[in-house]
């Protein structure tokens, strides 16, 4: 099997690209929009829509298959690369095009490997293009091989296929109220996200937070099946170490008392701090995680920002600084990076997520259920957007069909 002819063409992103520094400054908002200027880099207003792009591969025996690339939504916060802009970097996507066309489809990863060694433009946004293209590529050696893209990836790793749904964590957005009923009534395997970016939200002593936990607690009483118990995630983007100054005892006094709002469920929180390099937020988070075990306070910690690529990964595992990662597939490009980052988060001891970003598609969110199912992270995120009900359905219906499919030929 052969690529005809590979093309590139503009694309909606899943939700908005937005600029974490301004927000956490505490830029003042006008309905859905902000009225303070943008502070980071390559932004023009705080809040901007996703821009994305779909490669298209035709294939010689007449089929089709695609994959979408995007930066993420905080693109240029945590040591990631700006954001992806369509208009600009399509004819730099175009040269991934002209490398791909003509090729024989063999072995992804030796597929993924070669189109990451390529020297490209020094503009192009690699790990949008790597992403988009290595998910077309996946599609294109399942369709080679008669196999599921999840059966493709597992036996690249060498690992066995989950014979069962991975958990999804979903995200609410600033509908932190209806978006936990929503998750409630769906049985969400992991809530809210809940989207803590300013010191409004957090409240300048953390007390809106804790509220708002024991609040969710409450609902779940009221509302959920009796059976249900799902994990709490909350991603606090820095503002506990803004509330409390950095200083690890008050924050571990305060993550104490979230702990204790979330019981009887185990609640996870991610970047409770955000430092201004990798190896300084390595240090923060990995003093505050031995505080929070030298006091007993069983919340694990996520680091999202400065674990961008593959060695970033590699560098937080090693160091013991943190419980679990959230490996961020948008921006690691090619497709294997981000599973290869899921097992060797679970061979340093530290639970991975399989992440992404609102910003994702709806294409690239069932390539990434595949992913989930080939290497197992403890989560995988529901995507594209920030509404509870679509990204759900994407992910949880895309495992689903692979997971019959499966067992189908196994019969």
């Amino acid at each position: 099997m052969k690529i005809t002819k590979a093309i590139a063409l503009e694309a909606r992103g899943g939700y908005y690209n937005e600029d974490l520094e301004a927000i956490r400054a505490g830029a003042t908002r006008d309905g859905y929009f902000f009225d303070s200027p943008p502070q980071a880099s390559g932004f023009t207003s705080i809040r901007q829509p996703s821009e994305a792009f779909s490669i298209v591969l035709l294939l010689d025996n007449g089929a089709v298959v695609a994959g979408d690339g995007m930066s993420v939504e905080y693109s240029a916060a945590g040591g990631r690369g700006g954001r992806f802009r369509a208009a600009k970097q399509l004819p730099f996507v175009y040269e991934v095009c002209d490398y791909l066309e003509g090729q024989v489809i063999g072995d992804f990863g030796v597929m993924c490997g070669d189109l990451q060694a390529q020297e490209f433009d020094g503009e192009l946004h690699r790990a949008a293009a790597f992403y988009g293209a290595s998910q077309a590529l996946l599609q294109a050696v399942a369709l080679a091989e008669s196999k599921t893209p999840a059966e493709v990836v597992a036996a690249y790793f060498g690992v066995n296929m989950s014979e069962e749904m991975i958990p999804i964590n979903v995200q609410c957005g600033e509908q932190r109220h209806i978006g936990v009923d929503k998750a409630i009534l769906k049985r969400a395997d992991v809530l809210p996200h809940g989207l803590i970016n300013d010191l409004e939200v957090l409240g300048a002593e953390g007390e809106q937070l804790r509220e708002y936990i024991e609040w969710m607690v409450k609902r779940i009483a009221t509302y959920g099946d009796e059976d249900y118990l799902p994990e709490f995630h909350i991603d606090v983007y820095g503002m506990i170490g803004v509330a409390f100054d950095n200083d690890v005892e008050r924050m571990t006094d305060y993550i104490g008392t979230l702990h204790d709002a979330a019981t009887p469920y185990r609640l996870c929180l991610e970047t409770p701090v955000l430092m201004q390099t990798r190896e300084a937020q390595i240090e923060l988070v990995g003093a505050l995680r031995a505080s929070l075990q030298r006091r007993s306070v069983a919340v694990p910690l996520i680091v999202d920002e400065w674990a961008n690529d593959l060695d970033d990964v590699r560098a937080f595992v090693a160091a013991g600084a943190t419980d679990m990662i959230n490996v961020k597939s948008p921006d690691l490009g090619v497709l294997i990076n981000a599973g290869q980052a899921i097992l060797d988060c679970w061979a340093g001891g530290v639970r991975p997520i399989l992440g992404g970003s609102c910003t994702d598609t709806d294409q690239s969110a069932r390539m990434m259920a595949h992913l989930a199912l080939a290497v197992k992270p403890a989560w995988v995120l529901a995507r594209p957007g920030m509404g509870i009900d679509e990204g759900l359905q994407i992910v949880h219906n895309e495992m689903a069909r692979a997971l019959a499919i499966a067992a189908a030929r196994s019969e």
